[in-house]
Parts: structure tokens; sequence; C-alpha cells
């Protein structure tokens, strides 16, 4: 990850924290972790990146799409989505895709992604415990409804954030935390198939994979 895309990612985050969630961009290690699933599928897959950020997720994404996989890039902030669109989708390898249609970002809330599209394989980096517990049920409720059956919902979370949140939190906040917290695990305990541990990343994180029909 270039220099000036940790600075601009630093910087997001300084002046709304609540929204990008994290201090730094996500490692290769954890790109790879969170697209096991698709990078171990066999036949034609879509997926669907949410919350990209600047794009280091996309970008491994970019390196294991087969001909014939598609990818919808959705990121809501405005800066990161430019981002993305001239750093990213202008390289050598993403323009082809992005003129055959192959691979689009779209510049809009995961809720309100089109109803009638369906993925194989939701990647998330969304920073689930920075929201309201009714903000993490819609995304949650938008993700059941876009995933194709038997398709793979994956998500990170840093380790020990939510038991530190909950600690020194205080009122409103450590309520909300709370709340996010136990929807989290009582979620991951029905629907969990597998979370691996990446320590090569900053914070390290766990990298969750779920399957809501199991």
């Amino acid at each position: 990850m270039e220099l000036g895309h940790r600075w601009r990612f630093l910087s997001r985050y300084l002046r709304d924290p609540n929204t990008v969630g994290a201090i730094a961009p996500s490692s290769r290690a954890l790109a790879e972790a969170l697209s096991e699933p698709f990078r171990n599928s066999t036949g034609l897959a879509s997926v669907l990146e949410v919350g990209a950020g600047t794009g280091p997720v996309t970008r491994y994404l970019g390196t294991i799409l087969r001909e014939g996989d598609t990818l919808d890039i959705c990121e809501i902030n405005h800066d990161f989505a430019d981002l993305l669109e001239r750093d990213v989708l202008s390289n050598a390898h993403f323009a082809p895709l992005v003129a055959r249609g192959r691979v689009r970002l779209l510049r809009l809330p995961v809720q309100e992604l089109p109803s009638d599209k369906r993925y194989d394989f939701v990647i998330s980096g969304l920073p689930l415990t920075a929201f309201e517990l009714r903000d993490v049920q819609n995304v949650f409720e938008v993700i059941r409804r876009c995933l194709k059956p038997g398709g793979v919902f994956s998500y990170f979370e840093y380790l020990g954030m939510r038991r530190t949140s909950r600690t020194f939190a205080i009122g409103k906040r450590r309520a909300r935390i709370r709340a996010v917290s136990a929807y989290l695990t009582e979620t991951l305990r029905q629907h969990r198939i597998t979370t691996k541990t990446v320590f090569q990343n900053f914070p390290p994180a766990s990298a969750h994979h779920l399957r809501f029909d199991q």
C-alpha cells in the first residue's frame, strides 16, 4: 500500500472515525483471509465488496478474478470512491474489466443496492462496531437478501476491539456497543462457518465467514 494512500486513510479517519472505523487500510494478509472462500471456489462467481475504502481488498480480488467472474464494489465515501476510480479501477489490469462491465463501482450505501442482484460472495470492510444496532441489522438483512443460496458473507473485526470498547465506553456509547456486540455474537453463533485470525495486520484482526442458509 502506497504511503499516500495510508495518509489519506488516516486523515479521513481523523475527520470522521465513525464511518471509517480504522486508522489504516487492511493488509494483504487480511485481504487474502477475507477472500479465501471465493479463492477456493470453483466455477464462475459474482462478488460484492462493500466498504472498499482505499482498495487493498479490491486490489487483491483483482488478482484472483477468473474469466467470467464479476465484481461490484460498493463505496459511499466520496473521497475513497474517487481514489478507487482514479488509482485502482483505471489501471491496466482493471480498466478492461470495467469497460466490459465485469467490474463496477457503485457509489451508494449497501442498503440501496438493487434488489434484483444476487451474489455468491459478499466481502465487507464496513466498520460495523461503529454503527447503531439498527444500522447493523439493516446491513445484515440486505446482505442476506443479496446472497445466492449457499453464498458466503465475509467480514472482519479487530481482535479485542469489542471487549475494549465495552470496557472504556460510557453512557449511550457503551449501551450502543453492548447491543451491537450482542447481535454480532449471536449472529456468529448461528451462521459462522469459519474464522481466521490475522496477526499480519494493524491492528490484528479476525476474518469471519458466514452462511445464512445453513
